[in-house]
């Protein structure tokens, strides 16, 4: 897909600016390529910075299967289906896809009408001295070949429209790209995780659909992150790293498994040392008059009783092993 838009590094702008677009343009997936074609085509970049923000602007996208003013109009009325056949000679649809238009600017690009996002208050991207975003709204990337198209074609997971991982936007564009009807009729050639802890996916599934399947439930989980729990993703990313989690499966086993780890963040060490101290009844007011160093407890009693200290001194945790947990077997040891 980078052949498509290789003048975005034509484009003035800071060396790190164009390392990043070619760090996204390697992996532009189909979805995206069509997004990007419409919004560079309605908003021509005249630098790197307004390169950045086209692709920063791509999530916000919508592709409605249209290719003409007419389709476009029967797309958009839903209930033009239930219409007596002997009336649609005389509707006029194509009316219906210009005032479609009108309310949902867009651009078509081949079989598909794609609708901009609505300008955001604040750019993305200011380009000059800021810091470049991070791409970290995807979970998996997977690069699939068939025999029409040897060379491949980039998928980018969660497909973030509501349908199920096989029916989704990213899919289908991929598919009709390739020029077959399903994911096993696909090749893998690579694939990329989010998370270094999920190991060699190519390695791991025999089925692409499966595989498909759990990046976009990761992707989900991600951006749920335990429905906005305070340090979840620090928490996530710890027992990961107790766990020695090597495998997708196993790591989306310990997401919906974190009520099984005890987690201490960082900044909780001292209230973890009083609480510990209120057990045995010690004063309040000893405890709060900053006679006792609660940080250096805290942290030997985390010691003590078994925490790891998490490698980005995020927090520390352990795994709770109650009688229940243990004869259920929450998480499946890997």
């Amino acid at each position: 897909m980078m052949d498509d838009f290789k003048e975005f590094l034509e484009l003035p702008g800071t060396p790190q600016e164009q390392e990043w677009l070619k760090e996204q343009l390697e992996t532009l997936s189909v979805r995206e390529s069509y997004a990007l074609a419409a919004v560079s085509m309605g908003y021509p970049p005249e630098k790197a910075a307004d390169a950045i923000k086209s692709i920063l602007s791509l999530p916000d996208c919508t592709l409605h299967p249209a290719g003409s003013y007419e389709d476009l109009g029967k797309y958009s009325q839903k209930g033009a289906a239930s219409l007596p056949e002997d009336v649609l000679p005389y509707v006029d649809f194509g009316h219906i896809g210009q005032e479609f238009e009108d309310e949902h600017p867009g651009l078509f690009i081949g079989g598909y009408y794609v609708e901009y996002p609505k300008k955001a208050a604040e750019p993305a991207y200011s380009g000059k001295n800021a810091f470049l975003p991070e791409d970290s709204d995807w979970s998996v990337k997977l690069k699939l070949a068939s025999p029409a198209v040897p060379e491949g074609v980039w998928l980018r997971l969660p497909g973030y429209d509501g349908k199920m991982a096989e029916d989704a936007d990213e899919v289908v564009l991929a598919l009709d790209e390739l020029r077959v009807k399903s994911l096993e009729d696909c090749t893998l050639l690579e694939a990329r995780c989010i998370l270094p802890e999920a190991g060699d996916l190519t390695k791991q599934y025999s089925s692409i659909t499966d595989l498909v399947r759990d990046g976009d439930n990761l992707g989900y989980v991600l951006a749920e992150q335990g429905q906005g729990k305070a340090h979840w993703l620090d928490k996530f990313a710890a027992a990961l790293e107790y766990e020695d989690c090597r495998t997708l499966k196993f790591a989306l086993d310990i997401a919906q498994n974190l009520h099984c780890y005890e987690w201490v963040p960082r900044d909780g060490v001292k209230e973890f040392a009083a609480n510990n101290l209120r057990t045995y009844h010690v004063p309040e007011e000893l405890i709060q008059s900053g006679n006792i160093n609660l940080g250096d407890y805290g942290k030997d009693l985390l010691d003590t009783s078994g925490y790891m200290e998490a490698s980005g001194e995020t927090g520390y945790l352990i795994r709770e092993y109650t009688a229940q947990q243990q004869t259920q077997g929450d998480i499946t040891m890997q």
